[in-house]
């Protein structure tokens, strides 16, 4: 069994983690890009152009999340747990359940959750869009 498969979560002395700036700006692009994703495959499945563009703007936020100064240990072997969740999702499914955790563990007063049936979001740059017939060269 991996070790990884075993963390769990923790709360602070039965509190959310404070969700300090960086925290709480890259779990919101990853939303987005959740959200994205889900408009998206309305119409069907991905092309491996928007599944990379998805999978490029996660990462970057990941990496944004992290480039951040410790935050204290608990919040951070908790950060690690999540962030590995959400790197390790395989599809919207397991992203979305990912982002479930987030408000259960972090206390980001302005989180709105993804819902099953909710409006497209702005998590990709314009890059990602497949090119209209008029776009094409």
């Amino acid at each position: 069994p991996d070790a990884a498969a075993h963390r769990q979560f923790q709360l602070d002395r039965g509190q959310r983690w404070p969700a300090d700036t960086a925290l709480r700006e890259g779990m919101r692009r990853i939303r987005a890009v959740a959200l994205w994703m889900q408009h998206a495959q309305a119409g069907g499945s991905l092309s491996a152009r928007q599944s990379r563009a998805a999978t490029a703007s996660i990462e970057d936020s990941v990496a944004a999340i992290v480039d951040h100064p410790p935050r204290g240990g608990g919040m951070d072997a908790n950060l690690r747990i999540l962030l590995g969740r959400v790197l390790a999702a395989d599809g919207l499914p397991q992203l979305l359940d990912a982002l479930e955790l987030y408000p259960r563990y972090f206390d980001d007063p302005g989180w709105q959750p993804v819902a099953a049936n909710a409006p497209a979001g702005h998590g990709l740059p314009d890059n990602a869009r497949e090119p209209t017939h008029a776009e094409q060269p």
